[in-house]
C-alpha cells in the first residue's frame, strides 16, 4: 500500500524539499538540549518535548512563545539576544552535527533522476547554513536554500514552502517534502505539498501524523527501504 501510493506521487514527483535539523542532519537532539538549558539558565521552563514540539520556528519565534507562555508578554529584544546568545553559547559546545547517511544516498539517487533538490530551513545561521553546502556539496547549491532569512512568517505558516515552490517553478502537485517536525508538516501541507515525515526525534508518530503527514517512517534505514 505504502508503495503504491509513493508511486503514484513519484510519478509526477519534479523537486524534493528537505527540512534541515533532524531530516539532514541528526542535530536536534543538541539543539533541543542547548534551548531547554538557555531557558533554564533565565529561570525559565522549556523541556525539550517542547522544543521538538516547536522545532521550525526562528529563534525570535520561539523565545517570543515561550515568553507568551510562561509571561503572558513579549519578550524584549534584549532578552530575546540574552537567551539567544546563550543558546548559541551552549550549542557551540556540542560537536559538529553530523549528516544522515541515508539523506545524502536519497539526495544522490533524486540528482541522478533529475529530480530538483530544495532545502526549507527555519535557521538563520551563517554556521549551519555554510555546513549544508560543504557537507552536501554537489547536491545542494546556496540558491535552493531557503532559510529563516528569507520569509516573514515561519513555520507552521506555509510561507517558507511556498516561497521554494515560487523560486524552484514547480507546482505543489510536483513536489513531496521531508520533515521531521509538527510545525514543518503543518507548513508543507498548508501550502498544499504531499509530505513524508521521518521520526527522527522523541515525539511519538501520532503527533507527526496529527500533524497532516501524508505518510510517516520511523527512520531513515525505513525510509529507503
Amino acid at each position: 500500500m505504502i508503495n503504491n501510493t509513493i508511486n503514484k506521487v513519484l510519478a509526477r514527483c519534479k523537486g524534493v524539499f528537505f527540512d534541515m535539523d533532524g531530516v539532514l542532519y541528526d542535530s536536534m537532539g543538541a539543539h533541543a538540549d542547548a534551548w531547554s538549558k538557555a531557558f533554564e539558565h533565565f529561570g525559565i521552563d522549556f523541556s525539550p518535548e517542547k522544543v521538538y514540539q516547536n522545532e521550525g520556528r526562528t529563534a525570535h519565534s520561539t523565545i517570543n512563545l515561550v515568553y507568551q507562555q510562561n509571561e503572558e508578554r513579549m519578550a524584549t529584544e534584549s532578552e530575546i539576544d540574552q537567551i539567544y546568545s546563550k543558546k548559541s553559547e551552549l550549542i557551540e559546545a556540542y560537536p559538529d552535527a553530523i549528516p544522515f547517511i541515508g539523506a545524502k544516498v536519497l539526495m544522490g539517487e533524486l540528482k541522478d533522476k533529475g529530480i530538483d533538490i530544495w532545502v526549507v530551513t527555519g535557521s538563520m545561521q551563517d554556521k549551519y547554513l555554510e555546513a549544508l553546502l560543504r557537507d552536501f556539496e554537489g547536491l545542494i547549491t546556496a540558491e535552493k536554500i531557503i532559510s529563516g532569512r528569507d520569509v516573514r512568517h515561519c513555520k507552521p505558516h506555509p510561507e517558507p514552502y511556498l516561497t521554494a515552490l515560487h523560486k524552484s517553478g514547480l507546482l505543489a502537485d510536483e513536489v513531496i517534502v521531508i520533515e521531521n517536525a509538527p510545525l514543518g508538516i503543518q507548513s508543507a501541507k498548508a501550502a498544499g505539498i504531499y509530505t513524508v515525515a521521518i521520526n527522527t526525534g522523541i515525539l511519538e508518530d501520532c503527533i507527526l501524523m496529527e500533524s497532516g503527514a501524508d505518510l510517516l517512517f520511523k527512520d531513515w534505514k525505513a525510509l529507503m527501504e
